[in-house]
């Protein structure tokens, strides 16, 4: 029986520490992987069709909308690297998969139902490198997948 992994990637180390550690520790004969990313996405006032709109609010507009995809091509680079990782492993290509998604909800709780809807054993996440003030301000993306994650194994690779 095949054990379906879900590695929740951004561009950080750690998120490539946490491909080599499952490159290192799974059969790769008996493993399905996904390359999981959220991507901030781009914040829409509903204002950016409005003829009156100021020309300067506009152009900054469209400055987020390309950090969005700025972002999405620096993700494409890194899924690929980890692929090449678990490839080198011995996972074959047809059983890795990579999906790149904008945030809907936020990014732990997009992560949390991505685990929920395709049904995997395992979530692996990188322990992201935080400040002690910004994370008991506002958590970290580990520590939220921890804490919700539900009939489900979470690996936090350090």
């Amino acid at each position: 029986m095949s054990q379906k992994i879900l590695i929740a990637m951004d561009e950080s180390e750690n998120s490539m520490k946490a491909v080599r550690y499952v490159a290192d520790t799974v059969n790769p004969k008996a493993v399905e992987v996904t390359l999981f990313s959220v991507l901030p996405e781009a914040p829409g006032t509903g204002l950016e069709k409005e003829p009156s709109l100021h020309p300067v609010f506009a152009s900054k507009m469209l400055e987020l909308k390309g950090l969005t995809e700025e972002k999405r091509k620096i993700m494409e680079s890194v899924t690929a690297s980890a692929r090449k990782i678990l490839e080198k492993a011995g996972i074959p290509g047809d059983k890795i998969s990579i999906n790149i998604q904008v945030k809907k909800v936020g990014i732990a709780r997009d992560i949390m139902f991505e685990a929920q809807e395709g049904k995997y054993n395992a979530i692996v996440v990188g322990r992201r490198g935080v400040s002690a003030i910004k994370e008991f301000m506002f958590g970290s993306i580990s520590n939220k997948v921890v804490s919700f994650a539900r009939n489900c194994t979470v690996w936090v690779v350090d």
